[in-house]
């Protein structure tokens, strides 16, 4: 398995995912909370407990995903990068129009974006950190 010589930056890449890692996974789990203690309210397409679930589930398994791909820059995991790229990418998908858009979700996809660019930047200084002193990996 390749390693690469892991950088303050390449940290700083693991933390950003590990946080939206928790973030996921707290989200799935407010669903499910909010499903059991309010009921399920929306449209009938939609708002069924067989829907709910697979809501819950699939942000659960998002959040698994993104942690191990957090463990996996915290270990300088060359496999890791592309995952991290592609999280990014969905992070900016969702959190810029929500920051566009009308309504409450200005913030939230602030911080979206924020993390996302940091990550994103911070993936660059390592890769940079890495091609000036001469070490293999990504």
């Amino acid at each position: 398995m390749l390693r690469i010589t892991t950088t303050a930056a390449d940290r700083l890449t693991a933390v950003c995912a590990g946080v939206q890692a928790a973030l996921l996974l707290g989200y799935a789990a407010s669903i499910g909370w909010v499903a059991l203690a309010s009921g399920i309210a929306g449209p009938q397409d939609v708002s069924s407990p067989t829907g709910v679930a697979v809501e819950v589930v699939t942000f659960a398994l998002l959040g698994v995903g993104v942690a191990a791909v957090a463990v996996g820059r915290w270990r300088g995991s060359a496999w890791s990068t592309v995952p991290f790229v592609v999280t990014q990418a969905l992070g900016l998908a969702v959190g810029v129009p929500l920051v566009t858009g009308a309504g409450g979700g200005v913030p939230a996809g602030a911080a979206i974006c924020a993390a996302a660019l940091i990550g994103l930047g911070a993936l660059t200084v390592g890769a940079a950190q890495r091609n000036r002193t001469g070490q293999a990996g990504v």
